[in-house]
């Protein structure tokens, strides 16, 4: 089992209890559980694709050691050309204060090692250059193998999204249009006669009296 495997379940575990302390609608939220979404979507292709997670973060740190062993470098040659110039030096010195007659010998061999360990780290900077070079592109390479990994399972796991507030809600104006206003000359009348004349029928006559008796006129 690879250690990111672990290191993503806590991680997600982690972001949940800090989501659920807030309410759900802030943005402190929403933040946590789109890192959370992508965090899941990892781990489920490590659960997938196990073999090619595996083999690019073993590409991935194989570069990695690479290329800090490269910026470290090589520490013998700096050793001894720093302990060589120095023994040369006091050497040197020391033949040259008791007034000896002929080159100084030992000083000169330390001197000449000195110098060959100097040229020797030059030549190591220049190849830990090109090894650096070399490994930061190897870890280029695993990562972007280790991205393609999971943006596949990325396109094909899509979390649904919550759509924002301002898209969800509609004017109320636009949704209740109001009536258009009638004027008081086209208003209808609920007056019997206006709708009789309304419907298309004339207002009924009003039905004549009774004539008056006889015997009530003598």
């Amino acid at each position: 089992m690879s250690a990111r495997i672990a290191e993503l379940e806590s991680e997600i575990r982690r972001l949940t209890r800090q989501r659920d302390a807030q309410p759900a609608d802030t943005v402190y939220a929403l933040t946590h559980q789109q890192r959370i979404d992508a965090l899941s979507v990892e781990l489920i292709a490590w659960q997938l694709d196990g073999a090619q997670m595996r083999a690019a973060e073993d590409a991935i740190r194989a570069a990695g050691r690479r290329h800090r062993r490269a910026h470290t470098g090589r520490s013998r040659w700096p050793a001894v050309a720093g302990g060589s110039g120095l023994l040369g030096s006091v050497a040197t010195a020391g033949h040259l204060a008791a007034n000896a007659g002929g080159p100084p010998v030992i000083g000169g061999v330390l001197l000449t090692a000195a110098a060959a360990a100097l040229a020797l780290t030059a030549l190591d900077r220049v190849r830990d250059g090109r090894e650096a070079a070399a490994a930061e592109t190897d870890m280029h390479t695993a990562q972007h193998q280790y991205a393609a990994v999971v943006a596949r399972h990325t396109r094909a796991i899509t979390p649904v999204r919550p759509l924002a507030i301002h898209s969800q809600e509609t004017p109320c104006a636009a949704s209740s249009p109001q009536p258009p206003a009638t004027s008081p000359s086209t208003a209808i009348s609920t007056t019997p006669a206006s709708a009789a004349a309304t419907a298309g029928h004339p207002p009924a006559a009003s039905r004549p009296s009774a004539p008056s008796s006889p015997t009530a006129a003598a």
